[in-house]
């Protein structure tokens, strides 16, 4: 009788699993012991293929990122060519259902992490990492934005930087209302009842 062979160690599933793990605890509240569990392997194994856990967590941040953020980015430039409320609806849905969906542990990786940042504990390093990206992403809206004042969709009282601000504070507030376990008609309803209060024509 053959000995069953050895399972192999796959980091690309490794890394979805260490994503997971940071996503739902935090960086603070992910125990190296969470993620050897998690991951079914040793610690020495955890260091040998991701260095550490603050090297980890930045290549789980930079999957999150890339699996769930930045198709979105796609969302907004098909929302170019319809009015802006409708476009901002479709890419704050998109958000949502990411937040709420029943397959994720619930709220934004990015945003949870971002809360943590500069707390006891969360590496500077990090914390300037989380910066950065919060202001691509603030970049991205402004710029799209911008873009819809430019064709006349706005008021004229409209100022870029306030809205800008307050739909950044809309989709980090959302996040925290789906980590506390609104569903994702409540989060719709805030997102519609926040899109009116625009200053659209």
């Amino acid at each position: 009788m053959s000995a069953g062979r050895k399972r192999t160690f796959d980091k690309d599933e490794a890394l979805d699993k260490a994503m997971r793990v940071f996503w739902k605890n935090g960086y603070s509240g992910t125990s190296l012991s969470d993620l050897t569990t998690e991951l079914g392997i040793n610690k020495p194994s955890l260091y040998a293929a991701f260095g550490n856990k603050e090297k980890l967590f930045e290549a789980a941040l930079e999957r999150y990122l890339s699996e769930y953020a930045s198709p979105l980015s796609q969302t907004l430039s098909e929302g170019e060519a319809i009015p802006v409320k409708d476009a901002l609806r479709a890419y704050i849905y998109k958000i949502i259902e990411i937040q709420a969906g029943d397959e994720n542990p619930g709220g934004c990786f990015f945003v949870k992490s971002h809360c943590e940042s500069g707390g006891v504990g969360f590496p500077d390093d990090m914390s300037a990492l989380m910066e950065k990206k919060q202001a691509m992403h603030e970049e991205m809206i402004s710029n799209f934005l911008q873009q819809k004042i430019a064709e006349g969709q706005f008021t004229e009282e409209a100022n870029l930087k306030e809205i800008t601000g307050y739909l950044m504070a809309v989709i980090y507030g959302l996040s925290v209302h789906a980590r506390t376990g609104k569903s994702k008609q409540e989060l719709q309803e805030i997102a519609n009842f926040s899109l009116n209060m625009l200053p659209v024509k």
